[in-house]
This record gives structure tokens, C-alpha cells and sequence, in this order.
């Protein structure tokens, strides 16, 4: 991937929740470090799909020439202030995302969709973008750290590198989980652009399976010092600081206690590992790892 081509365009979906300003700032000071530009995307709901009958009476159906009751006509004033209130909260989202990305000079457009929001972010994310970045939550989920709806589908079916922000990162030290396979060495040619335009450090860790290691002790090293030897050839010519790691035990769990242990930014990792049975479009312990890890995760494409 060319540094001069690296990280041109990115695609920030936003709701107004505490995740989605992480994800924003977290996007802000990436573009601002590579001269990327920004879409801002808020997908919104149409009324009509998620309408609370139990807060709210019925949607008035009234053919045109039918004189509209007091009643019918008190409902669709009712609804029409409802459509407002929604379009005004859209603009405030994001007008209140482009302010924060003008404050650090970051180029903007941005685009108001209406319908399903997971499928509006994944039909944008075709248009050239290099990386998405967005919340690990929603506006009505709590738990920063956990996986929203949105995001689950998202980060299965989307073909663009995605980076789920669980906390406001400015990327200076990264993980990247190296198993020997296409997508490791896609990750890690990823992750090395990225570290160098962030002006980061990356480690490679690798994990070998404890059942191996129950085996025969030396073979599982071997095994993982030469996936490790593989990654750093992949790399040589570049100019970054690299450090080393190999662990044992199961992958997932291996790799976000590492990544929490050690406070590492950034996971990066491919969206399939060597011999995983994949989960829809993703590889399972890509798939725990974003679950579980309470740092960000990139999931590489």
C-alpha cells in the first residue's frame, strides 16, 4: 500500500452518543495526521418504522378528497411535529460532528440518510472510502466497551477496513495479531502505514494454541518465533519501531489480556485467522476479540 495513497478518505456514521464522539475525535486526529478528508454520515430511522403506537395514536391514513376529522387532523399535526423534531436533532448531530472536525482543520462533507442504519453505513462504505471509524454503541446502549447492534453488523458484512473506537485514541502504540495468514499480512501492512503516519510503535504478537504447547513446549515457540521472523520481513524496509511477543493459550483471550495488561491503543487484526471457521464474514477470533477488548479495534480488510 503507498504512503503517498494511504488513508485518503474516511467515513465517520454518527448518532450524537458519547461512543460516536469518541469515534470523532478519534477520526479527527487521524485525518489531521494524514491529510484525509471526512464524511460525516448520520442515518436516521423514518418515523413510520420505529412509531411508538403505545406513546403515540395512530398514523392518520386519509385519502385525499376525504374530509380529515378533528381528530385525524390533530394526529398528523402530532406526527409532522414528530418528523421535525427528528430532522432538527439530524442536523444538530451533525453540524455539532463538522464543528469538532473545522476546529482541527480537517476537510468535511457530509450526507443525512433516512432508514436502517446499518444498511445505509454499509451501502456508503462502498464508495472508495479507506476506513470507517465509528462507535463501538449506539445513542440508546450504555456500555461503551459493548458491541451495539449497528456495529455487530457493520463490522460482519462491511468490505471496508473498520475501526470500532471503545475509547479516545490517538494510536501511538499498537497491537497487531500476527497468525501466518493473508489477512495477518494484510493487517500488518495496515497497521505499519498507519503507525508510521501516526507516528506510532507497533508489537506483533502471536498466540499458539496451549494444546500444542501441552504437546511439545518447543515446538509451539518455534512455531510462533517463526510467524513472528515471517511478519518482520514483511516490514524490514520500513522505518519503525517493532517489538516481539508470543503467547499461549486461546487467541481471543490471549490478545485482549495482553492488549489491557500492557494498555495498548489499538488492536489490529485481519478479519480471518490460518484455519478459523468463519463466522458469516468473520473470522472467529476476530469476531471475540472485538467483543471482548476494551481498547479500539481495527478489523483490516
Amino acid at each position: 500500500m503507498s504512503q503517498k495513497t494511504f488513508l485518503t478518505k474516511l467515513l465517520v456514521p454518527v448518532d450524537g452518543s458519547r461512543s460516536s464522539i469518541m469515534a470523532e475525535e478519534t477520526a479527527a486526529a487521524i485525518a489531521k495526521k494524514t491529510g484525509a478528508s471526512v464524511t460525516v454520515l448520520h442515518a436516521k430511522q423514518e418515523l413510520e418504522d420505529g412509531y411508538d403506537h403505545q406513546q403515540f395514536p395512530p398514523i392518520p391514513r386519509v385519502d385525499a378528497y376525504e374530509k380529515v376529522s378533528d381528530s385525524a387532523s390533530s394526529d398528523f399535526r402530532q406526527f409532522s411535529e414528530l418528523q421535525n423534531i427528528i430532522e432538527r436533532q439530524a442536523e444538530r448531530i451533525v453540524n455539532n460532528a463538522l464543528a469538532l472536525f473545522s476546529e482541527v482543520g480537517v476537510k468535511t462533507d457530509s450526507v443525512i440518510k433516512m432508514g436502517d442504519p446499518a444498511e445505509n453505513i454499509l451501502e456508503y462504505s462502498k464508495k472508495d472510502f479507506d476506513l470507517t471509524v465509528m462507535g463501538a454503541c449506539g445513542e440508546n446502549e450504555k456500555d461503551a466497551c459493548t458491541l451495539g447492534s449497528v456495529t455487530k453488523k457493520i463490522m460482519l458484512h462491511t468490505k471496508c477496513p473498520t475501526l470500532i473506537v471503545k475509547e479516545v485514541t490517538f494510536l501511538s502504540n499498537l497491537l497487531v495479531c500476527v497468525d501466518g495468514s493473508d489477512h495477518a499480512v494484510n493487517a500488518l501492512n495496515y497497521a505499519t502505514n498507519l503507525a508510521q503516519k501516526m507516528g506510532g510503535k507497533i508489537t506483533l504478537l502471536n498466540v499458539q494454541d496451549h494444546r500444542i504447547r501441552k504437546v511439545s513446549p518447543k515446538t509451539a515457540e518455534e512455531l510462533g518465533n517463526r510467524i513472528i521472523s515471517k511478519s518482520l520481513e514483511t516490514i524490514k524496509k520500513e522505518k519503525l519501531q517493532v517489538n516481539e511477543k508470543v503467547e499461549f493459550g486461546v487467541p481471543s483471550n490471549v490478545i485482549v489480556e495482553v492488549a489491557e495488561k500492557e494498555k495498548y491503543d489499538l488492536i489490529v487484526l485481519g478479519n480471518r485467522g490460518l484455519g478459523t471457521v468463519t463466522r458469516f464474514l468473520l473470522g472467529s477470533v476476530s469476531d471475540d476479540v472485538a467483543h471482548k477488548a476494551k481498547c479500539s479495534v481495527l478489523i483490516a480488510r
